[in-house]
């Protein structure tokens, strides 16, 4: 009787202890996600701050330090500009071999963090030989999209809550925010004489400097051993089926973003055409004013939220209202929510591009104070525009086998954008002024709303 009172006791003990082990463990793991969190947020501020500040200055100022400082030669410079942005196709490769190969995936980030800033300053101090400017702009831009695609597949792979997911994504959205303020500021402070390159180094050493952080930011990103999705194989049993007429809509939906980036024709010359017509005081002034250019285009993204989820109300209560006369016309409700939704989607982008081609059109008739007006309310639109882009994307990648695949596909749109227009912009600038460029490509906005309009919204089924 002793004994067994003994071992009755003993069990509860080890049961005890057992349960102070399990709720010991499961805090740890609690307390580690919310490190992991923090890091992360924190390293994902510091990575897309440093992407942002070099982006504006390859953007904005290195225009002007090659054409009107360095007096680069455009037709060899736009040569050269083919073979360097084709690294951009890279996107979809680097997924698929991070997603086969992804055992030393920090190392090759902190590695390409390192290439990204080496490269950067011996891109714009390589200046005046163009083989070794375009090499290391290569490079830059390869490296960039490492980076990206390597901390995009951390984010979908490792954080499957939509609340992580979602703080992710506004620490990276106010990181590139705060960085593009940075090359403005300084080109304030180090630039007074524009034509001085000793200044000009200067300038482009202090974005090196202050782009440092991507290498710290590599360093704090974590892992979690979160599980994925139970239902995720059931979601893509339930995806609808659209036949041919996703496979057309994905075709036409990649030209039409195609068309849409054409603003690239002018996009490089035109901070050096603002120093040319305007001169140093209204570069400067275009400099200072890029910073709320950017804060325009943020506004401009909230805007088109606003709008997406008054539509999207709009189309919930015509489905509650309607559902029966609906079902009439219809056998799948999520063909109906489909096509309610590419319907919605396209109204919006077509409405954003016919006020977007008016406004580069008035751009090649304007004056100075007339020109930053119109930029910053092509900001406001671009915002809104290429919002409901996205969201279009995503709502037909969604209704294929290869979703992330697909997406991607999508976005390639943009990288064959550079290839084409840019090297385009760069050569044509040296004899065509820019304001036919401005024409050119406000008729090509316009042409880019025919693809949308051809886009199939019902099944053929």
């Amino acid at each position: 009787m002793f004994s067994q009172k003994n071992k009755l006791t003993a069990n509860k003990s080890i049961e005890s202890s057992e349960f102070k082990y399990k709720l010991s463990f499961k805090l740890l793991k609690k307390n580690e996600k919310r490190s992991v969190k923090k890091f992360n947020y924190i390293g994902f501020f510091l990575l897309y701050f440093a992407i942002s500040v070099i982006r504006i200055y390859l953007v904005v100022y290195l225009p002007v330090f090659l054409l009107n400082i360095l007096f680069i030669d455009r037709s060899q410079l736009a040569f050269i500009q083919i073979f360097v942005y084709l690294v951009m196709f890279s996107g979809p490769v680097l997924g698929y071999l991070f997603d086969r190969y992804s055992k030393n995936k920090k190392l090759i980030l902190i590695s390409s963090s390192i290439l990204f800033l080496v490269s950067f300053l011996l891109s714009v101090f390589g200046g005046r030989n163009l083989g070794v400017f375009g090499l290391f702009l290569a490079l830059n831009l390869l490296s960039q999209e490492v980076v990206k695609v390597g901390v995009s597949k951390m984010i979908i792979d490792h954080f499957s809550s939509e609340g992580v997911k979602d703080g992710n994504l506004a620490a990276i959205n106010i990181s590139c925010n705060v960085g593009s303020f940075i090359p403005s500021l300084l080109f304030l402070f180090t630039v007074s004489d524009i034509l001085n390159v000793n200044q000009w180094n200067g300038f482009f050493f202090m974005g090196f400097l202050f782009s440092l952080p991507i290498i710290l930011s590599t360093v704090l990103l974590r892992e979690t051993t979160d599980k994925p999705e139970k239902n995720l194989e059931q979601r893509e049993k339930n995806t609808i089926s659209l036949g041919g007429n996703n496979t057309l809509n994905l075709i036409l939906l990649f030209l039409s973003y195609l068309l849409i980036w054409s603003d690239k024709l002018y996009q490089f010359p035109f901070s050096s055409w603002v120093l040319t017509r305007f001169g140093e005081e209204g570069f400067n002034i275009y400099s200072l004013l890029y910073i709320v250019l950017i804060l325009l285009n943020i506004g401009g993204v909230v805007i088109g939220q606003r709008i997406s989820n008054k539509e999207t109300n709009k189309i919930d209560k015509i489905m509650a209202n309607n559902r029966n006369k609906l079902d009439l016309e219809y056998n799948n409700q999520d063909e109906i929510l489909y096509a309610f939704k590419l319907s919605n989607r396209k109204k919006i982008i077509a409405i954003t591009v016919g006020i977007y081609a008016v406004l580069t059109f008035l751009m090649a008739i304007s004056d100075f104070l007339f020109l930053m007006i119109i930029q910053g309310i092509i900001q406001v639109i671009a915002g809104v525009m290429m919002l409901n882009y996205t969201s279009l994307m995503m709502t037909i990648s969604n209704n294929g086998k290869y979703k992330t695949f697909t997406f991607q596909c999508l976005k390639m749109a943009y990288a064959l954008s550079c290839v084409i227009f840019l090297p385009l912009g760069t050569y044509f600038s040296a004899f065509i002024q820019i304001e036919t460029l401005f024409i050119t490509v406000g008729i090509l906005a316009m042409l880019s709303v025919i693809p949308l309009a051809l886009m199939k919204v019902k099944s053929n089924n």
